[in-house]
């Protein structure tokens, strides 16, 4: 049986902001499945904070190692060595270079 509940999808406190505003539309992830379809997106370590409701409406794979600015949804120039060492140091530690990475593309849905 297909589940119709929404996925959550956490994120560090220091996103709040920019999902909320709709500023941030992906989300880069390791060995995290994020499938396709309705999320809500929590923030930890901000317990005041509501749960923002969304959809992720796509999901690529590509290699970290290999991982372009334009594929990763990251402005034109982004030092994409630099990126993949803040995912490590953030979030991945054991994160190796050559690994197969998620972006998912977000939609955050603004409440009236």
């Amino acid at each position: 049986m297909v589940s119709t509940a929404p996925n959550t999808i956490h994120f560090h406190r220091q996103h709040h902001e920019a999902i909320t505003s709709g500023e941030k539309v992906t989300t880069v992830r390791w060995n995290e499945s994020v499938p396709v379809g309705a999320a809500i997106f929590v923030f930890d370590e901000l317990p005041a904070a509501e749960a923002v409701a969304g959809t992720v409406t796509a999901v690529r794979q590509y290699r970290l190692d290999t991982l372009t600015a334009e594929q990763a949804h990251q402005p034109p120039g982004t030092d994409m060595q630099l990126f993949a060492q803040q995912l490590r140091e953030n979030h991945y530690p054991d994160m190796p270079s050559d690994a197969l990475v998620e972006v998912a593309r977000l939609v955050t849905i603004v409440r009236a």
